[in-house]
């Protein structure tokens, strides 16, 4: 639960927010004319994953069931999702329903749309001190967990996006601007306040490749709240690039893969209870294939995360200044397979399965002045501390999608 957004999720599961990256639509996916779909349809689908993971010592298990809608017209496009979710972590556990989320989309025409967007706090909208811990165990942004998205109210924004063709690509530009409502007035809160975004990408177009780079950068004002809110401050600056396309003349096979780094500024607040170690920057690859064989498809995946980040506090001891630095970095290592099992034209089923390794380290330093001789000289003395944990773990889920 952080500005870099919940962890990023598996290529096939995601998505993060505003730089999403997902696979190419294959369930539900609507002929093309111009760039619009030929007629209304809608997508119901219904998960449920188990996700365990161990950071050391320290045990880690969720539930999650997702339920997503999706309507897909000539001019029109909406979505609403959420899941109801139990974390249990170091002694502690959390329970509740992540936030609904609702989005309507008007195609003005193809590439550009308007969106409007919003979403119900999550339940519970504030943690207490065992909710905060259990969060805390595993919060970090190289693990995927649904929980990190608890602790957060309300929000509306208004999005729009234009394209431009320009010879033989296609230039992007986005801007948003989202309000969280205001939080409850006790408990450990996620409160972003008033929030501005922008974003350009561009894209290209080779055969069957597609080829695209992209830039983001949002910033937002919000209070501390007397050190409840959990959002850092400041903003972040993305960047993307990916390219999917067919990898075979047949089109049986299907390749889709993106890198993205993510720096947030003026974070000043960055070291918070809900996270294992700091928030900073954010960046990682991933790539997946769709291969058809028969009835089925089948999709492996790989995803390689890295976070990095430091915080530090200077405090006087009387006269004497006294700093505390902290260094914290994580990175991890995913493999999941999923396959699609139809039944009939409207009916698909996905069962995926995954595992993930990595490590999660931090280092701690302790400067203190001492004073030495009748001269009174200062003499700072440094002491480190730190660890550094093996993280292994797996995930299963199935999905039940339904189109009509």
């Amino acid at each position: 639960m952080a500005l870099l957004a919940c962890a990023w999720t598996p290529v096939r599961a995601q998505a993060t927010g505003d730089a999403t990256r997902a696979a190419p639509t294959r369930i539900g996916s609507e002929p093309i004319d111009r760039g619009l779909a030929t007629r209304t349809r809608q997508t119901l689908t219904l998960s449920g994953a188990a996700r365990q993971y161990r950071i050391g010592t320290v045990d880690v298990q969720e539930t999650a069931a997702p339920l997503t809608w999706r309507l897909v017209s000539p001019r029109l496009a909406a979505r609403v999702s959420g899941a109801p979710v139990s974390l249990d972590a170091a002694g502690a556990g959390v329970q509740g329903v992540t936030p609904i989320r609702a989005r309507l989309d008007v195609i003005l025409r193809a590439g550009d749309t308007l969106s409007v967007y919003g979403r119900r706090g999550s339940a519970p909208r504030t943690l207490d001190t065992a909710e905060t811990r259990a969060l805390g165990a595993a919060g970090t942004s190289v693990l995927d967990l649904s929980s990190l998205s608890l602790g957060i109210p309300s929000q509306v924004g208004v999005r729009g996006r234009w394209s431009f063709p320009i010879g033989t690509v296609v230039l992007g530009l986005s801007a948003a601007a989202e309000r969280d409502l205001p939080p409850p007035a006790a408990g450990v809160v996620f409160w972003q306040g008033t929030t501005v975004r922008g974003g350009a990408n561009m894209t290209a177009f080779t055969g069957e490749q597609t080829f695209t780079v992209s830039a983001d950068i949002s910033t937002s004002q919000a209070d501390s709240l007397g050190g409840r809110n959990q959002f850092p401050g400041g903003g972040a600056l993305s960047l993307g690039a990916s390219t999917s396309g067919a990898v075979n003349a047949s089109g049986s096979a299907w390749f889709s893969g993106d890198a993205f780094y993510v720096r947030p500024f003026g974070n000043d607040r960055n070291d918070q209870p809900t996270r294992l170690i700091p928030q900073g920057s954010f960046g990682g690859v991933s790539g997946l294939l769709l291969l058809e064989a028969g009835e089925l498809t089948w999709t492996p995946t790989v995803t390689l995360l890295r976070e990095s980040s430091a915080a530090s506090l200077l405090t006087l001891q009387g006269t004497t200044p006294s700093r505390t630095s902290l260094r914290g970095s994580a990175w991890s290592l995913a493999a999941g397979l999923s396959v699609d099992v139809p039944f009939g034209a409207s009916v698909t089923v996905s069962p995926e399965i995954g595992a993930v390794g990595g490590t999660v380290s931090t280092t701690l330093a302790q400067t203190n002045g001492r004073v030495l001789g009748r001269t009174g000289r200062v003499v700072n003395v440094t002491n480190t501390s730190g660890f550094s944990d093996a993280v292994r773990g797996w995930w299963g889920g199935l999905a039940l999608s339904v189109r009509f």
